[in-house]
């Protein structure tokens, strides 16, 4: 049994703390302890009997929240060559109110471009489509979401989007836009058109594919809508990305020339974020030796 050196009133003091600094309630808190919240209501208020009970579950979760405190963060958004790809492809359905589509491997950073974008542009709109939302009543739903579009049925919520968004200087940023079915990319379409907004549709290999539709009549008009493509691949990013990703936190060659092998593969720039983060929560610090461990762990092949 793990010693107790937490005494009750370090206990109290942590929880009410605790629940200021992150916002949470004590049914919440309850949840974390696994005990009711009438419980941590009464020990709260010194007026459980047992407290000794409840000051182990204190303890842990005391030690959890110290370790996630430390435990190292993804590096902040530095711009790469793929991101410039992702964001200058934005930019260019901005302004010039047309479609304009990303696509390739998946984790070379596509989707940080995206937030970097709306980030820094107030007029740019971002939905992230999921199987759910595919479909034209799904895109309807997160568009209208953010616009404030209170109109129920299709049809009611595609002409106040579209009187939303005319003459806007808006442009719509989809992410994970593979998932859309062809009916809803044509309506996308639609809306551009009769709003004038530009379109930036964000994915994988398959939302080119669906654009291009085999050459078939069908897809023309959506075809010939794309004012610029462009293609993302992990061997895109260059070794001047790999560096200014992780050269801050004083990684050598050898540690910086296993991240950028991992970025290079299937894994992707977010499965060497994903190394660099775990050996340095597992070893405190980030080297050769430690990365090499973590990728044998995590059943990358070095």
């Amino acid at each position: 049994m793990e010693e107790l050196t937490m005494t009750y009133e370090q206990a109290v003091a942590f929880l009410k703390k605790y629940m200021e600094e992150n916002g949470r309630k004590q049914v919440e808190v309850a949840a974390e302890l696994g005990v009711s919240g009438g419980l941590v209501s009464s020990f709260l208020a010194g007026t459980y009997k047992t407290p000794h009970a409840i000051i182990p579950k204190v303890q842990e979760l005391a030690k959890i929240h110290e370790k996630k405190a430390v435990t190292p963060k993804e590096p902040d958004f530095v711009e790469t060559s793929v991101s410039r790809t992702v964001t200058n492809a934005i930019a260019y359905a901005h302004l010039r109110g047309t479609v304009a589509v990303v696509y390739g491997d998946a984790g070379v950073g596509k989707t940080f471009a995206v937030r970097e974008y709306m980030k820094r542009n107030s007029l740019a709109l971002g939905i992230t489509i999921s199987p759910t939302y595919a479909s034209v009543t799904g895109v309807n739903e997160l568009i209208a979401e953010q616009l404030g579009v209170r109109e129920r049925g299709d049809r009611k919520i595609t002409r106040e989007i579209v009187a939303k968004l005319r003459n806007s200087g808006r442009v719509l940023v989809i992410d994970e836009a593979q998932h859309l079915t062809v009916r809803a990319l044509n309506h996308l379409r639609c809306v551009s058109d009769e709003s004038g907004i530009g379109i930036a549709l964000v994915g994988n290999e398959e939302i080119y594919s669906k654009l291009r539709g085999s050459g078939k009549a069908d897809f023309a008009q959506l075809f010939s809508r794309v004012g610029m493509r462009k293609q993302v691949l992990t061997n895109s990013l260059t070794a001047e990305d790999i560096r200014n990703i992780f050269g801050p936190y004083g990684l050598d060659e050898g540690a910086l020339g296993l991240l950028s092998g991992i970025a290079h593969t299937n894994y992707g720039l977010r499965g060497a974020v994903n190394v660099f983060v775990n050996t340095a929560a597992v070893y405190g610090k980030i080297d050769k030796a430690g990365i090499v461990k973590v990728m044998r762990d995590m059943n990358i092949g070095a």
